[in-house]
Formats: C-alpha cells, structure tokens, sequence
C-alpha cells in the first residue's frame, strides 16, 4: 500500500523527468536541425574529429532523452523500481557532462543549468526510494521465522 505522499513524489519525479526527457529530445532535433540558438562552433567538436554537430544531437536525444523517458516510465507506474531508474539516468546525465566538459569544456550556460537538474533528479530518486521503502508493510521477526520452517 502506497501513501498520499509517496505517490505525490511518485508523480512529481514521474512528471520531471518526462520534462527533462522531452527537452533532451527537443535539444537534440535542435542540434540536427541547426535552429536559432542550437548553433554552435563545430571547432569545439574538434577533439572528436567531428565536422558537424549532428551526431551530437542525435546522441543526445537518443541517449538522454530515451534514458531519461525509460526512468519516468517506472515512476509513471510507481514501480518499486522508480527510483533505481531515476539514479541510473542521474549516472548517465552525469558521464555526459562529464564527457562534454573533458571534450569541450565549459561553454554554455546550459551545461550548467542540466548539472543543476541532475542534482534535483538525484534528490527526487532519494526521496522517492525513502518514500516508497517507508510505505512497505514491515515484517515481524515472526513472519521471517514462520516463513522459514
């Protein structure tokens, strides 16, 4: 049995990472399209021998966007599994910006803004994993015991 409050975490993770998934999405097809303000220098893909920033984009709605849309899917659900899902997306985010400050260091305010997400997505998964492991009925020593013989 789930309480009123974990499921209203349930959805708030759920609806963050549905909105963070579809912005990814929407970067990426940015990125591939080349619209107005998705332009950026292709000298900053140098280090990976790219000439354009299509697989980027690509990469970036793929990865991050279907990451993070694979988590909300378990939290939409309020799956027991919801907040594992949420910290794996937290990995992912996380090797991404990690490789985007490695490669081409700190260049936009955006960056900074999605480690702030991350942040807040971590924080959300721990709450939602402290929720849902606090509405689980708890066992007595007896039920294990009985359980046993």
């Amino acid at each position: 049995m789930t309480t009123l409050r974990t499921r209203a975490t349930m959805r708030l993770l759920a609806t963050f990472e549905t909105l963070f998934a579809a912005s990814a999405v929407y970067g990426g097809i940015s990125l591939v399209a080349g619209a107005p303000g998705f332009t950026m220098p292709v000298a900053w893909l140098a280090p990976l021998g790219l000439t354009s920033w299509v697989l980027p984009g690509i990469a970036l709605a793929l990865v991050i966007g279907g990451t993070l849309a694979w988590a909300s899917v378990f939290a939409w659900r309020a799956d027991f599994r919801a907040p594992s899902a949420a910290l794996a997306a937290c990995a992912v985010l996380t090797g991404w910006l990690a490789i985007q400050f490695a490669v081409i260091g700190v260049r936009a305010p955006v960056q900074w803004v999605t480690a702030g997400l991350v942040v807040v997505l971590l924080g959300l998964a721990l709450l939602a994993r402290r929720r849902l492991a606090a509405s689980r009925p708890q066992r007595s020593q007896g039920d294990v015991i009985a359980r046993r013989t």
